[in-house]
């Protein structure tokens, strides 16, 4: 088999393989986990996002602050809807296949501090919606049962 063919062949097991476990970072059949806006800038997130729990701030000069805010933290002390955090954030670009709005938490109260324990904690967000009123969301479980925390733009 010449490589052309092999290289289509392993193509078409690939597409397959993901069409039928439901798995890809770019795809969801799940309400409310839209796509990333298409054109999308940091500026574009700038802004304070609120659920019933948390609140996450991002600034324009990429750091953030946020209360309630990773709130499944194995070994966490505390109230989650009371733990707070800062440190940095950035959208991802495009292609990447991490996370769409990445974060790397400096301090997250009753877990992390980067002055302590050096490094940092990351963790991301998906983001959906348009441009002009981004939301960001997650996954809560396995992505299959379609349970999501979103967080809604109100500044």
């Amino acid at each position: 088999m010449n490589r052309r063919l092999f290289g289509l062949a392993c193509t078409l097991v690939l597409a397959a393989s993901v069409g039928t476990t439901g798995c890809s970072s770019r795809y969801s059949s799940c309400p409310g986990a839209d796509q990333r806006p298409e054109g999308l800038t940091t500026q574009d997130l700038v802004g304070t996002y609120e659920d019933s729990a948390a609140r996450l701030t991002l600034r324009s000069d990429g750091t953030f602050t946020t209360v309630g805010w990773p709130a499944d933290l194995e070994g966490a002390s505390g109230d989650p809807r009371n733990r707070t955090g800062s440190g940095t954030w950035k959208l991802t670009p495009d292609h990447d296949a991490d996370w769409p709005v990445s974060f790397s938490f400096h301090k997250i109260s009753g877990y992390w501090d980067s002055d302590v324990n050096g490094g940092h904690y990351g963790s991301g967000l998906y983001v959906g919606g348009g441009r002009e009123n981004p939301h960001l969301y997650e996954y809560v479980g396995d992505p299959d049962s379609c349970d999501l925390n979103t967080l809604t733009r109100n500044s």
